[in-house]
């Protein structure tokens, strides 16, 4: 305990806590006391310098007493390609998984529920956001009526109508199409939907899952031709069992599996990037889950309600 309080009593000295150095000096400047001026330090400020040692002064300096100036960032070149925003990175990928979150349930829908879109994008988020939020002014109120997954799907809405915009204006192919690709796309966009409610009849998805699960993705991905071209081979193999039961041609099957399989040799899936089938997916979703919260406006403003939820969305 002795030793101990010793060795703080020690750790109090100056002379200790510093190096050999600066414990002598320390001690001196203890025993001497404050240190005068000499002849060639002076108390005061310095003399300012003649003009002409002031412009001696401003010539480039040598490295030593004087600290260097802070360098200023270097100015980009101008050939250098210009840095992409981190922001606009995370906003882009942000909006891909919203799109992607609502595509997968819109590309579950039969074939024979889903409805073209031929309306404003734009036009119809914002009048999706403001229904919404005249409807769920009042949270408590309206969980108490409705059961927590109507009102979530509700609140959803908004986010569904972005991932509608998305699809309409982001998903677009590198260039347009040479004149050959864009038919054959329009071929594919008008034949595929008849073509998947005739295979959705004869073929139900819990028969053969996994073919459905490839049209799907790539219904998502916006490659409507490679989900053709997979339906089509299901129906061309199977054709002995369902003759008779599927509503289009042998003649008609063939030639859209020709169109999607040349698209497939022909062009890479930049390329023939086609939205328009997600994109009429997410519309039907849209105005299913839509009629939900008109009904449910109405409950709560009555017919004021058709002043901030309107029956129709868009131009049908």
């Amino acid at each position: 305990m002795t030793r101990a309080r010793d060795d703080l009593e020690a750790l109090r000295d100056p002379a200790l806590r510093s190096t050999p150095l600066e414990a002598e000096s320390s001690a001196q400047s203890t025993a001497s006391g404050p240190v005068e001026p000499g002849p060639e330090q002076t108390s005061g400020a310095p003399e300012a310098p003649a003009p002409a040692e002031r412009q001696g002064a401003d010539e480039p300096q040598q490295a030593g007493s004087e600290r260097p100036e802070a360098a200023e960032p270097a100015a980009p070149s101008v050939g250098e390609p210009p840095q992409a925003d981190p922001r606009a990175r995370g906003d882009e990928s942000l909006d891909r998984e919203r799109y992607e979150r609502y595509a997968m349930p819109a590309s579950d829908l039969p074939a024979a529920n889903v409805q073209a879109f031929r309306g404003d994008a734009g036009g119809v988020l914002a009048i999706v956001r403001r229904a919404v939020q005249s409807v769920t002014r009042d949270p408590a109120r309206h969980r108490r009526r409705l059961p927590k997954s109507r009102f979530d799907t509700i609140r959803s809405l908004p986010e569904l109508a972005m991932a509608l915009d998305h699809a309409v204006t982001r998903m677009q192919p590198e260039s347009a199409p040479p004149p050959e690709v864009a038919e054959r796309l329009d071929q594919i966009y008008e034949a595929l939907r008849p073509t998947l409610a005739a295979a959705e009849v004869c073929f139900p998805r819990g028969i053969v899952p996994e073919t459905y699960g490839i049209v799907r993705r790539a219904l998502v991905a916006g490659d409507p031709a490679s989900a053709a071209a997979t339906i089509t081979n299901l129906i061309l193999d199977r054709w002995g069992h369902v003759q008779n039961r599927i509503s289009i041609t042998r003649d008609e099957v063939t030639r859209v599996n020709i169109t999607a399989k040349w698209l497939l040799s022909n062009t890479r899936p930049p390329e023939r990037l086609d939205s328009r089938d997600i994109r009429d997916r997410l519309w039907s979703l849209l105005r299913e889950r839509y009629e939900q919260l008109r009904v449910i406006a109405q409950e709560v403003s009555g017919d004021d309600s058709r002043e901030y939820a309107p029956e129709r969305l868009a131009a049908d």
